[in-house]
């Protein structure tokens, strides 16, 4: 050991920045106990390990430090730094992520890396991924992933290192797994905003950014799917209650559609579709929606006006379907069957279907093509036409046009109703 001159040390660029916090607790353990471990230095007194220690010195005012003198080459001298960094405990997933492929490099470059497959006893000197997971205290496996952070692609890593998220390894690899240069950006930025901090909201925010980047996708090749006035497809852009008018008489042979019932005009949109249905409809003809159990008896007294209740269908859908402020964990949907007239029945027909998660890519109210497919497939037949008067991003238009029906569709929304069009026109 000797005792420097803290002025005669070179301090070169480090592979960390100074925390103010570490140094500061050194500061006051060096004030009650002293230097618990000297610093470490190479024989032209340039830093090899300890500058926090050597940094809350010069604040303290000392000229002079403890210091362990070593004679190492320059790969040695940066892997001796590395291994403190580690060793210490006090960095991010993110830097030990770094810091491990950085300390591997060195140790191929020293010629003392393990090739892969080779025995962790072989050799005294040879690093295997066994033997350098040890020396962390870690598995081999959990080694292995913090490895792989440092895949994620280099501008979403320096965004993610000032996040919550620098040190949450599950978030980290779900992040890594995407494999797109892009997404991983946008996801890292969508972080940093949105101070998402746990592997859930992760993953709902990975969903969320590949919907939007779906969604814009479709918006870009706008230009190239025009309307088409032929017959086998209509869609209008506007309130269905006034563009409907455009529609003829008794020329529907099925209304197929999910109202937004969560709003303030609700009960006027079911109204408003019963007239409908009673107006276009064929004799015969059916007419579904989704409907909330909440508003079941509302619904039925405000359709049943216009239109001839039929039956109750129940979807039920995987996954968490929320709960409702009643104090119901919400299993299923139901779906109101009308009938304009008579119904001529041809075969029997399922009120439940298990229905799929529709990834909500589109819309956040998006329903699945499931239950679409079935009731078109078995209530209609091919070349009838299917009308969605409110027909969000376009579900129902590709249930029918992939079943050989005709469909008219009507959205409010005009970002909605663009998404819908360039959805259905590609099925065209």
């Amino acid at each position: 050991m000797m005792i420097i001159k803290i002025d005669d040390i070179k301090v070169s660029q480090r592979l960390r920045e100074l925390d103010d916090t570490k140094v500061y607790d050194l500061m006051e353990s060096i004030q009650l106990v002293g230097l618990l471990h000297p610093i470490v230095i190479d024989s032209d007194h340039n830093l090899l390990a300890g500058n926090h220690r050597l940094e809350a010195y010069r604040i303290l005012g000392r000229d002079t430090i403890e210091c362990k003198v070593v004679n190492l080459s320059e790969l040695e001298n940066e892997l001796v730094q590395i291994d403190e960094n580690l060793i210490n405990n006090d960095l991010s997933m993110i830097e030990k992520s770094e810091h491990i492929i950085l300390r591997e490099s060195i140790l191929d470059d020293l010629g003392i890396r393990a090739a892969q497959g080779e025995n962790q006893h072989g050799s005294v000197k040879s690093y295997t991924t066994s033997k350098l997971a040890s020396e962390l205290d870690i598995s081999k496996r959990k080694y292995q992933w913090i490895k792989q952070i440092s895949k994620i692609n280099h501008t979403a890593r320096e965004i993610l290192k000032y996040t919550d998220i620098s040190n949450n390894l599950d978030a980290l690899l779900q992040i890594e797994r995407l494999r797109d240069n892009e997404l991983q950006i946008e996801v890292a930025t969508r972080i940093e905003r949105d101070h998402s901090t746990n592997s859930g909201n992760i993953r709902r925010l990975i969903k969320d950014v590949q919907n939007k980047i779906k969604r814009d996708s479709i918006i870009e090749q706008l230009g190239n799917h025009k309307n088409s006035n032929h017959k086998k497809l209509q869609l209008y852009q506007g309130d269905f209650r006034e563009v409907s008018l455009e529609l003829d008489d008794n020329s529907i042979d099925m209304i197929f559609t999910d109202p937004p019932y969560i709003t303030d005009d609700s009960l006027d949109l079911y109204e408003g579709l019963s007239e409908l249905g009673n107006r276009v409809l064929k004799d015969g003809g059916s007419c579904l929606c989704y409907v909330t159990q909440a508003m079941l008896h509302k619904v039925l007294n405000v359709m049943s006006s216009n239109l001839d209740y039929y039956w109750i269908i129940s979807i039920k859908h995987g996954g968490n379907n929320g709960r409702h402020g009643r104090g119901i964990f919400v299993e299923w949907k139901p779906i109101l069957w009308f009938v304009k007239g008579k119904r001529k029945r041809t075969d029997f027909v399922a009120d439940f279907v298990f229905s799929e998660d529709s990834g909500k890519t589109f819309h956040d109210w998006e329903q699945s093509i499931k239950e679409a497919d079935y009731y078109i497939s078995h209530l209609t037949d091919i070349g009838n036409t299917i009308l969605d008067p409110m027909m969000g991003s376009g579900t129902t238009g590709v249930s029918a046009l992939g079943l050989n029906r005709d469909f008219v569709g009507i959205e409010k929304e005009k970002r909605t109703f663009d998404i819908a069009q360039a959805r259905i026109s590609e099925i065209r």
